[in-house]
């Protein structure tokens, strides 16, 4: 056995099933803020910091923070797979990285990339979701989170959203669609999209709301005037940060705002959680998802079970010996 290999099982030895789960969360949704890493994982700033600066040691994660221009400093630290964490994550698949799909020049371009406010953008809502979801039961809340990655992999040939969720509250369940605006793009644009929703509905013969989360209460209007104007043939769903039909706190951190009544449906007047849409528009449990099969007759949809979707929180913990790696 080589020094690398020896040194790999070592440091595999000793990561706990919330490393390897925020690998595999990584490895989906590509980059987590330190601040994200924190909502979904840990109950603390410090025990967040602590942790992840040892991982980070170990190369099992990569970090970086961008500079945001003169007189605008720097970001908070966003996380990306590291090498020896793919390594891990790969192995406990059977796999090799290659095999994995891990690029580390590519994960770091990321950081640089125009793409990359979009992207944390994204991963900040559904990441309001998780942690929303952290004191309920396993089945209930955010239960699946897929990146615009995998999402675009199975319905390419409709459409490509930013990301696909279920949510589940009592008995029902609610499989939906997220866009998410930045406020770079016309308005037209979205609205170009919806079509593409209309066919897949069509064809799968399900329909899941599109969930649309904007920039700011202008611009929600404005898009919702001119989404009333064109049937759309599935439920719509609009939201912003601090709408002003929406109740809201001075305490309330405005980061977990998607969480929150801030949802409103097309041609309504009352803005709901996700709870409430779930009542409205999910299905009983029982119903087969969208995920299934969108086409029946399509059968180049099949899952590829050797690179499942984590699911969307964290392991249980499990207190055992201390770890010479420092806070787990």
């Amino acid at each position: 056995m080589s020094g690398a290999e020896q040194r790999l099982l070592e440091v595999a030895g000793r990561m706990t099933s919330r490393d390897r789960w925020m690998f595999a969360m990584l490895h989906e949704h590509r980059v987590l803020t330190s601040h994200q890493l924190t909502r979904l994982a840990f109950d603390g700033d410090r025990m967040a910091r602590m942790r992840l600066a040892t991982l980070h040691r170990l190369q099992t994660v990569d970090r970086m923070r961008p500079y945001y221009g003169q007189g605008r400093g720097t970001g908070p630290y966003h996380y990306m797979l590291g090498p020896v964490g793919a390594a891990i994550l790969a192995a406990g698949r059977g796999q090799s990285a290659a095999d994995l799909g891990y690029r580390r020049d590519k994960l770091h371009a990321w950081v640089s990339s125009p793409r990359l406010g979009h992207l944390v953008g994204v991963n900040a809502v559904f990441t309001a979701w998780v942690y929303a979801s952290r004191t309920r039961p396993d089945n209930e809340g955010l239960t699946v989170w897929w990146s615009e990655r995998r999402a675009a992999a199975l319905w390419r040939q409709w459409i490509r959203p930013d990301g696909y969720g279920t949510w589940q509250a009592g008995q029902r369940r609610l499989d939906f669609f997220v866009e998410f605006d930045t406020g770079t793009e016309s308005l037209s644009q979205i609205v170009r999209k919806i079509p593409g929703y209309t066919r897949l509905a069509a064809s799968s013969g399900l329909t899941s709301p599109v969930l649309i989360w904007l920039p700011s209460a202008y611009r929600e209007r404005e898009l919702r005037a001119r989404l009333a104007a064109t049937p759309a043939g599935v439920v719509l769903v609009t939201a912003a940060p601090a709408p002003l039909t929406a109740p809201t706190t001075a305490a309330d951190p405005p980061d977990l705002a998607p969480a929150r009544q801030v949802w409103l449906p097309l041609h309504t007047t009352t803005r709901t959680d996700l709870d409430g849409l779930t009542t409205r528009y999910g299905t009983p449990i029982r119903t087969r998802p969208p995920a299934d099969n969108p086409d029946p007759h399509d059968h180049h949809n099949n899952h590829d079970e050797t690179d499942p979707a984590p699911t969307p929180r964290p392991p249980t913990p499990q207190f055992g010996p201390r770890s010479p790696l420092g806070p787990a």
